[in-house]
């Protein structure tokens, strides 16, 4: 895979038409940049969020109900491997956002009216960085395939750090969380190990499809560990396994994936 040949996906979330329209225009012209769908509030856009699983969402900040900072409320908890790029009319709240996006994979800020020249320089920064990011996984991926010791394919989660390999019992694994481009392993045996730069992509290959669920961008479950699954404002289940026990917060458009998992492991 040449990853130079990859396009951004993007989202817009924007209440203004007009301004959405205008984003779509200038990002047509812009090479690398597929916008993926568009939302006019912060429901709709975490709907799209969650449906679309865009690379980069160009934000608003001021909407009606509720704020481009009550979305990222939304994702906390959630995968934090988007980019973000603010658009607002409102300088004053620049760094404000900037540090409220802090955890994410990469944060900017543009203000409105939009000028196509900023907008072009600043997806340029974020895709030069996507694009290194997406290079060394694929290195990553390309490394563990052909150094991992055969022997231990079957039944560990092996990754090389530096020069050494780290290997993790797969039966021992709870989940995997994605966050700040790293990889954290929760374990019944550790509290959690830390795979850095690297992604959950490149996690899910290392791991067998039919003992382990990928929900979202963010999280893959053993499912052997799933014990309760609690549905409600804040659906979650919760996954344990020799006496260490761990909750994940669930998005509703997972509830029936996860279910289902777990009703075919107490089968």
């Amino acid at each position: 895979m040449d990853v130079r040949e990859l396009s951004v996906r993007i989202a817009i979330i924007d209440d203004e038409f007009f301004v959405r329209q205008t984003l779509i225009s200038m990002l047509s012209g812009i090479p690398n940049a597929r916008v993926i769908g568009e939302a006019e509030d912060v429901a709709s856009g975490i709907e799209l969020i969650m449906e679309k699983e865009p690379d980069l969402i160009l934000l608003d900040i001021k909407m009606p109900a509720r704020s481009g900072f009550d979305l990222l409320e939304e994702l906390t908890h959630r995968q934090q491997s988007y980019g973000l790029i603010f658009i607002s009319g409102y300088p004053d709240e620049a760094l404000t956002a900037v540090q409220k996006a802090a955890p994410y994979f990469h944060s900017d800020f543009v203000v409105k009216p939009i000028d196509p020249a900023i907008l072009k320089a600043k997806f340029s920064i974020f895709y030069n960085k996507w694009q290194a990011a997406k290079e060394q996984e694929s290195e990553l991926a390309s490394l563990l395939e052909a150094g991992i010791p055969q022997t231990y394919k079957a039944d560990q989660l092996v990754f090389q750090n530096s020069q050494l390999f780290h290997c993790i019992n797969m039966d021992d694994i709870l989940y995997c969380e994605s966050a700040n481009r790293q990889i954290n392993v929760y374990c019944s045996q550790f509290e959690h190990i830390n795979i850095p730069n690297t992604t959950l992509d490149a996690i899910e290959k290392m791991l067998p499809a039919d003992q382990f669920l990928r929900i979202g961008k963010s999280h893959i479950l053993n499912k052997a560990a799933i014990r309760f699954i609690q549905k409600g404002n804040r659906p979650k289940c919760i996954l344990a396994r020799n006496g260490k026990c761990y909750e994940v917060q669930l998005y509703a458009s997972n509830i029936e994936k996860v279910e289902q998992s777990y009703s075919s492991e107490t089968k």
